[in-house]
């Protein structure tokens, strides 16, 4: 066997390179991520180009003419099905795989496999009416000349379904809109490409001219080098760019689209059920079929359906425009029935926490301060030891049921409002007052607290004072000690405020820290959980504060306030 060597075989090994890599990436994609009709349709068009390159390649190397004329018609094994390949890709990409079926694919195959029966048999020259060597620069050069069939079932045909291609990725991306421009043009110009060196080469056009090197299989390379730029640029192989009506058809949401007169003109599977729900079709104006739509407000809605059955629709609306003028409108519809339901079950308990909000603030609150009012009264009274001790018990468990009333009636302030109800508050105002009660209420207990409260305000509302006087309270009713002690101090930050409630009482142990504030999943059913620190947890953290337990020196807890500077 005699080989020749020329740098102008560059160009053409270059491209099979190319078309080498992308095939072994597609490969290697498929073997990772499984295998699709998209990756099946590019490692297709890659092996075609491989195929088309390489025995290009081995024709134009090689010196002898009968085995040169064998490259020559192997090479057609690539580039006679290169046209189909394409078309197939192009499907896949702009989503029309229901359209890949066996009677498709073999149609589209059966005339590139009738060229090459017609290429190998050559009868009555139909393919090759002759050939002749000639020498160019020291280079033995093959030229074929070409029959009727190679012109029919090669040219004339990987044309018609190439242009096909094109049609298909431009029309699709311009009607999706400006943004599929560049990347339906990168996949043009691959399939293109071949074609316009052809159209050099029968031009004459330098260097495509007759009896030299054919530099049309170096096409392969701006084909390969397209597609390249597609899996970079626009990620190919991982979602095809124009392939959005997959994405739409597997949306559990309705999808409406609307032209400019906003009538349906297209929707997926669920909108179209959710269509028949609005006595409506494809064609119909929505705005005329239902006044509820109102597709020009990008805000969310809702629309009530009664019949068949009753259901309630969220709308999502977003304009589609092209050029600064508004083309159309998408709509999505979501059914929300179940959770208008939730909404309407949340309310309705909402309703009865209300009522037996007020059950508490006046009926049972005020027959606690009559049952209170008397039993102190009789105790100025009574003169036996062992009735005034019962007395005094009632008493005690009185005040402390009056205390749990209030705490409750607090929380359930707290969850029923749906509203923010944070403001400035005067932390000073707030803390004196709540100290001065304490003192009062309390004869025994020994209060410090700073001579000059900090003037600042903090994120709060009208339920502050409640943190702070179970804080208080506490530190007092827990200390089981002689000469109970409370210290209060405020520590201001740049963006915070820390109060610190301490006591000398026993002390909360580490693993009891975040017990007592009834968090975790346990909640109120921790051991040994206060309802009023609950309350103090529940609240401040609706401020967007915090608060926590630390040692006091030497011995006692320290409960730490956190609030935000308004």
């Amino acid at each position: 066997m005699s080989w020749q060597f020329t740098p102008l075989a560059l160009p053409t090994v270059t491209a099979m390179l190319v078309a080498v890599l992308l095939g072994g990436y597609s490969f290697q994609y498929m073997r990772s991520n499984g295998v699709t009709p998209l990756l099946e349709a590019f490692f297709a068009v890659n092996v075609g180009l491989v195929t088309w390159t390489l025995f290009s390649v081995l024709k134009l190397l090689h010196t002898d003419p009968a085995t040169k004329l064998l490259f020559y018609r192997l090479l057609y094994f690539g580039v006679a099905p290169l046209g189909a390949f394409a078309l197939l890709f192009v499907l896949v990409h702009t989503d029309r795989e229901s359209e890949i079926r066996v009677p498709v694919v073999a149609a589209l195959l059966a005339v590139p496999a009738t060229y090459l029966l017609v290429l190998f048999t050559n009868p009555y020259g139909l393919a090759i009416e002759s050939t002749r060597v000639v020498e160019r620069g020291g280079l033995v050069i093959l030229r074929v000349e070409t029959g009727p069939a190679h012109f029919v079932l090669q040219l004339l045909y990987n044309a018609l379904v190439s242009l096909v291609a094109v049609g298909l990725t431009l029309s699709e991306a311009f009607r999706l809109g400006r943004s599929y421009i560049p990347q339906a043009l990168v996949v043009t110009s691959g399939v293109a490409a071949p074609f316009v060196f052809v159209g050099l080469s029968v031009a004459r056009i330098p260097p495509f001219v007759s009896d030299t090197v054919n530099f049309v299989p170096a096409s392969a390379g701006v084909t390969s080098l397209a597609l390249g730029l597609a899996i970079a640029r626009y990620r190919f192989l991982d979602l095809p760019p124009l392939a959005y009506t997959t994405a739409m058809e597997a949306s559990p949401d309705g999808v409406l689209v609307l032209d400019v007169e906003k009538r349906v003109v297209h929707t997926n599977e669920r909108g179209a059920a959710l269509l028949t729900h609005l006595d409506m079709d494809i064609g119909d104006i929505v705005t005329s079929e239902h006044a509820s739509f109102d597709v020009e407000t990008p805000s969310e809605a809702y629309i009530h359906v009664d019949a068949p059955e009753s259901i309630y629709l969220s709308t999502r609306t977003q304009v589609l425009e092209r050029q600064g003028r508004i083309i159309g409108w998408v709509v999505v519809l979501r059914d929300v029935t179940e959770l208008r339901e939730q909404q309407r079950t949340i309310v309705e308990r909402n309703e009865k926490l209300t009522l037996l909000n007020e059950i508490l603030r006046h009926d049972i609150r005020n027959d606690m301060m009559v049952i209170l009012g008397n039993a102190n009264l009789l105790l100025e009274t009574l003169d036996d030891e062992t009735a005034t001790e019962r007395l005094e018990t009632i008493v005690r468990n009185g005040e402390h049921a009056s205390e749990l009333t209030e705490t409750i009636r607090t929380l359930m302030a707290t969850m029923v409002t749906s509203e923010d109800t944070t403001k400035p508050v005067s932390l000073r105002d707030v803390l004196n007052a709540e100290t001065e009660t304490l003192q009062v209420d309390n004869r025994t207990a020994v209060v410090d607290v700073p001579d000059s409260v900090p003037d600042i305000d903090v994120v709060a509302d009208d339920l502050l004072g409640a943190v702070f006087r179970n804080l208080l309270t506490n530190a007092v009713r827990h200390n089981r000690g002689d000469d109970p002690k409370v210290s209060v101090s405020v520590e201001t930050r740049p963006d915070d405020v820390l109060v610190r409630v301490s006591d000398n009482g026993p002390g909360i142990p580490d693993d009891r820290k975040e017990d007592v504030f009834g968090r975790g999943e346990k909640g109120l059913e921790s051991p040994g959980t206060g309802l009023g620190l609950y309350l103090v947890d529940t609240v401040v953290g609706s401020y967007g504060g915090d608060v926590w337990v630390e040692d006091n020196d030497p011995t006692g807890a320290t409960f730490v306030v956190c609030l935000q500077r308004a």
